[in-house]
């Protein structure tokens, strides 16, 4: 009769040769045995995993560990099956504790890596890419985890490092398709189209019809001004399921002037799964707006239902934008603004139209509006970015605006915009979009590389697409920007009353600025209000005559600060102060955040970091430090580096 040992060795060989329900009778006749063998309930326990009777297999191999706990080997395995089951921080912790057991695991590396890298995040991403190098230390000859270590670098922002990645999974696997298609798609990002070309071409050769390399091929192309080319590639992918390319392709058809076949492709997206809805909707809204076909839109728009999810109305207040912005386009101010009363949303666009809406009737009511100029020469060197209101709201954009000027003004480069809030509110003159300039992708690395000195190959004639942000805020750059983004006169009769009620209260106003809102559902960093509490106490009794103001979307944030007699904006109109500009009240917070003599700023807020950007008059800008939990001062505005 065979020992155990013996027994354990057959099943072994069983389960290696796929003979699975022979080696799982096997390991059942060993455990009736021996109930407390550990290989055994390993083993089990693994093809229970391969069978997908996963708790079942969780419940061996925690037997198996409980039994001898040094097994690294069962730990990653037990990381495995919890990864499997979604309970994603145990199974991280399984193959941390594995890598622990035994360091030159490699398996238990590679898996880490690739959970960390699946579950995204900028923490995560970083992890990974360490959990990748250590698998390549044991193993330097996979091509896979150079891959993957370039997937989470670029990811992570070192995207120069992704390349040497992509391109050491090449030297060892020179017919790896997917690491030529991420190659490419770096290549696109570091400004080099036609380099990206060469290798999208590359992967399709070797992968034929794949959809993810023509949608992306097709933006390499469109970015070389291979308009005719992107747009073969843009429909190849999406015949080939990516329907995400159906906008990308009317965006080029649009520009090359075939707004009938534009218009058909976007109505195609409105009806296909997994396209970008919302993308399609504001395209074929300012598509028909562009014609003159208001009625039409507005019909249109009212009705469309997406047939695609459970509640067909999901896109109602992108349907109700658009009907808004037509009713803009055809200068029904009144009727615009009439249909986002009381609609509230987050969206750009939705932003974009509704504030605009609301500061055009501000100006019909004093019998003017606004004439956005043309560009007077369009033959000179010029840039674009027509996608400064679709990502992001009034101080995304505000930031994206002055990396675009620095960058235009640094090379001597018209700038055109669209239409966006900022334009509207702040006192500048840009002209409107020419049309006609070739999109330029990923182009806030290389424009913050530009306007610092850290590379010299400048272009002109590109539409530099969003999302863009300067990467720091030299104190060189301070007066030029304060003196771009000043409120337009028109606009002091409504904001500056704030100002001066606040004044009329005390002589040191103390601005805080409160976000929660979205920031809970995105999980960003929340200030406490607690912190800013515990600063006041020390502050408040060094300042002359202090006065609080709160700029906050939670309300209930204020009673926290009861000590200081804080103010609203609702608090200064019951009091009959001021009058509340209906619709665009973030505008008169901006302007006390703007003007305050102390300016407290919200953790990964845009919006108080541009008011902080523009203040002239604080002598203290302070911010949270998550980290300690307090609010520490800070400066907006950083020293030049000496060297580029």
């Amino acid at each position: 009769m065979a020992t155990v040992a013996e027994a354990l060795q057959i099943a072994v060989g069983l389960q290696r040769a796929d003979r699975l329900d022979e080696a799982r009778a096997l390991y059942l006749r060993i455990l009736e045995v021996d109930p407390r063998n550990a290989h055994a309930l390993h083993l089990l326990g693994l093809i229970e995993r391969r069978q997908n009777r996963r708790d079942k297999a969780l419940d061996l191999i925690r037997a198996a560990l409980d039994v001898a706990p040094e097994m690294a080997d069962a730990t990653c395995n037990l990381g495995s099956t919890l990864s499997e089951l979604g309970r994603i921080d145990a199974a991280a912790a399984a193959y941390r504790r594995a890598i622990q057991l035994d360091p030159s695991l490699e398996g238990a590396h590679q898996a880490l890596a690739s959970l960390l890298g699946g579950r995204g995040g900028p923490r995560d991403w970083a992890t990974a890419a360490v959990a990748y190098r250590r698998a390549l230390r044991l193993n330097p000859q996979r091509p896979e985890s150079y891959h993957d270590l370039g997937i989470a670098l670029r990811q992570n922002g070192a995207v120069e490092e992704a390349q040497a990645s992509q391109r050491n999974a090449l030297a060892l696997h020179p017919g790896f398709a997917s690491a030529y298609a991420k190659l490419g798609n770096i290549q696109l990002e570091l400004g080099d189209p036609s380099g990206a070309l060469i290798s999208f071409r590359r992967s399709l050769t070797l992968e034929p019809g794949q959809g993810g390399t023509l949608y992306n091929q097709g933006n390499a192309q469109h970015a070389a001004g291979l308009a005719d080319e992107a747009v073969d590639s843009y429909a190849g992918a999406a015949r080939a399921g990516v329907t995400l390319a159906l906008t990308r392709l009317a965006d080029v058809l649009t520009g090359l002037g075939r707004l009938a076949e534009a218009e058909q492709v976007l109505r195609l997206a409105l009806i296909r799964p997994g396209s970008d809805v919302p993308g399609a909707i504001d395209m074929l809204s300012a598509l028909l707006a562009r014609q003159g076909r208001h009625e039409e839109a507005r019909r249109f728009f009212a009705d469309y239902r997406y047939p695609h999810a459970a509640d067909p109305g999901m896109f109602r207040i992108e349907c109700l934008t658009a009907v808004a912005e037509n009713w803009l386009a055809a200068g029904e101010t009144d009727r615009a603004v009439e249909v986002l009363a009381g609609v509230h949303g987050h969206g750009s666009r939705f932003f974009t139209v509704k504030s605009i809406a609301g500061l055009q009737q501000s100006l019909a009511r004093q019998g003017r509006r606004l004439e956005r100029p043309a560009n007077p020469d369009p033959s000179q060197p010029r840039i674009c970015s027509s996608t400064l209101a679709t990502h992001g709201r009034f101080a995304h954009n505000a930031l994206e605006y002055v990396l675009l000027r620095l960058y235009a003004e640094t090379y001597g480069y018209r700038l055109e915009t669209p239409d966006w809030v900022g334009g509207h509110y702040f006192d500048l003159d840009d002209p409107r979009p020419g049309g006609g300039l070739k999109p330029m992708h990923f182009g806030r690395r290389i424009l913050n590389d530009l306007v610092t000195g850290r590379r010299d190959d400048p272009r002109p004639g590109v539409d530099i697409l969003s999302p863009l942000f300067l990467f720091d805020y030299r104190e060189e750059w301070r007066e030029r920007v304060q003196s771009w983004l000043r409120p337009r006169p028109d606009w002091l009769p409504y904001v500056d009353p704030v100002m001066q009620a606040l004044k009329a209260r005390g002589n040191t106003v103390v601005a805080l600025h409160i976000r929660r809102g979205d920031f809970v559902w995105f999980r960003y960093t929340i200030t406490e209000t607690s912190w800013y509490v515990d600063w006041l106490k020390a502050l408040w009794p060094t300042l002359d005559r202090p006065v609080l103001y709160i700029a906050t979307d939670d309300p209930a944030t204020i009673g926290d600060f009861a000590e200081f007699a804080p103010v609203s904006l609702d608090d200064l109109a019951k009091d009959g102060a001021v009058e509340p500009w209906k619709g665009l009240e973030f505008l008169q917070d901006f302007h006390v955040l703007m003007n305050a003599d102390v300016l407290g700023v919200s953790a990964q807020s845009g919006y108080s970091q541009l008011a902080a950007l523009l203040n002239r008059n604080a002598r203290l800008f302070v911010e949270p430090d998550a980290a300690a939990q307090r609010i520490r001062p800070y400066s907006p505005w950083t020293s030049s580096s000496g060297t580029p």
